[in-house]
């Protein structure tokens, strides 16, 4: 696929799936009956992975997928109906960070936040950024909003609105601070750092309404 970073399998290889099935609500999950096994679940999302590492979204099938991971196609399919719903789970499992719950201090959560970005962008979420700039219309870059941008614009509307209340311009503040690290790692080439998120783009983000 044009545009379409590879070595996603490499750049998870420290992903913590296993942890995270456990905890995931996986897309597609409406079935009854008999628990669904997590091995089953953590070789069809580490699959999904390295398969669209070495073939792209256009060219990862699910058949591929099930015969590799050593899983029935019917199985699969009750598991995940769609290809997109496969990639948005197994993009969510690899996520080595998670939105931090709440605490006490609604600001420290923010920054909690942000800091997470920061060091998911340094550590492997460059070519997730590139897929977003390169090839925004695409089912993998909606894959990636739906997996890792909606649950933090959320986390940070809800922070927000604790620290200022229901201000109208709540959603635009949200998405300024991530706004803030993606251009920041574009001009300067690294994410910011711990003291730039609370010094500048925090305080962006909380100022007092205007009248």
């Amino acid at each position: 696929m044009p545009g379409m970073p590879a070595r996603y399998a490499a750049l998870w290889a420290d992903m913590e799936i296993d942890a995270a099935v456990k905890l995931l609500p996986m897309s597609g999950d409406k079935t009854r009956g008999r628990p669904r096994d997590p091995a089953v679940d953590q070789a069809v999302l580490r699959t999904t992975l390295a398969l669209l590492d070495s073939h792209g979204y256009a060219g990862l099938h699910v058949g591929e997928i099930a015969s590799t991971a050593g899983v029935g196609l019917g199985s699969l399919y009750r598991r995940w109906p769609t290809k997109y719903a496969l990639v948005v789970d197994a993009l969510r499992a690899a996520a080595a960070e998670r939105v931090p719950e709440h605490s006490d201090d609604p600001v420290e959560d923010l920054v909690t936040g942000l800091i997470q970005i920061a060091e998911g962008l340094r550590h492997r979420g460059a070519p997730l950024l590139a897929v977003l700039l390169t090839d925004p219309a695409s089912e993998l870059a909606a894959a990636v909003r739906e997996a890792k941008i909606d649950p933090v614009r959320a986390a940070n509307q809800e922070n927000l609105r604790r620290i200022l209340g229901p201000v109208p311009d709540l959603a635009t503040r949200a998405d300024a601070g991530p706004a803030l690290i993606f251009v920041h790692m574009m001009i300067h080439g690294a994410p910011p750092d711990e003291r730039h998120v609370r010094e500048h783009i925090v305080p962006l983000m909380t100022a007092p309404p205007t009248e």
